[in-house]
């Protein structure tokens, strides 16, 4: 078998497994989307560009509301831990975003390649003002049609009405007392990852485990810096053969 017919063989497989992967994830955001304060969902990583594996993990970026999104991410991350026995195979939810601040902060061709084939599952007319955020995305890719919603469907969605229980919840963490709790979960995390990783480069930290008023993501393996690590290496290989 040659190589193209290797990379050929590969790709339709996992085209094939990430159908499966489709079908689970509509169940998982229905769990999801009925936690307070949660305002949309979109798909990541490999799945959402048809590309998943039996060693990949389903990855969601979750948005919600302004001041309430360390709130979202304990009682997300409880229920991960209780529920799932901290399983991240089916609820990796590694980045949260507020809805008043949806630009992505990293802009390289690796966060480039990530917005361009994201895949909004719920509440998708959210994911137009977050593609409008996001058109730093052209510099990469000027070909890229930033403002087509269709790009980024999954072919379905899932009902974008809210549940009693959610807005419950909400009502509970109303007010300054969410304020607080909210400032409080976050300065949680804050030290905890100044603990835990109390020898690693800032730059480094920030990058692997931001966590502002706005932004919460948590990437141990670092895959951007792997990946734009390998993207450099290939580039300059290129130039070197080509005399570019």
């Amino acid at each position: 078998m040659t190589c193209r017919e290797t990379i050929l063989e590969n790709r339709l497989k996992k085209e094939e497994y990430s159908a499966k992967m489709w079908k689970i994830v509509r169940y998982v955001v229905h769990i999801i989307k009925r936690f307070p304060f949660v305002r949309a969902i979109m798909v990541t990583g490999s799945l959402s560009k048809n590309s998943s594996s039996k060693e990949s993990d389903l990855d969601f970026m979750v948005i919600t509301k302004k001041n309430r999104l360390w709130i979202t991410r304990t009682l997300l991350m409880l229920f991960k831990k209780i529920f799932l026995f901290n399983s991240y195979k089916y609820f990796c939810i590694n980045y949260f975003i507020t809805e008043d601040s949806m630009e992505i902060e990293d802009k390289n061709i690796f966060t480039a390649t990530e917005v361009a084939t994201v895949k909004s599952v719920y509440n998708t007319e959210m994911i137009k003002k977050f593609l409008e955020s996001n058109k730093w995305v052209n510099d990469f890719f000027p070909n890229y049609n930033c403002c087509d919603p269709v790009l980024h469907t999954a072919g379905y969605k899932v009902n974008d009405r809210s549940s009693y229980i959610q807005k419950l919840i909400e009502l509970v963490f109303a007010g300054r007392a969410g304020d607080c709790i909210n400032r409080i979960f976050k300065n949680v995390y804050l030290r905890h990852w100044l603990k835990k990783y109390s020898d690693m480069n800032a730059e480094v930290r920030d990058r692997r485990f931001r966590s502002t008023d706005n932004v919460a993501k948590t990437h141990p393996e670092d895959m951007q810096s792997f990946i734009l690590d390998k993207y450099r290496e290939k580039l300059s290989q290129f130039n070197l053969q080509f005399n570019v």
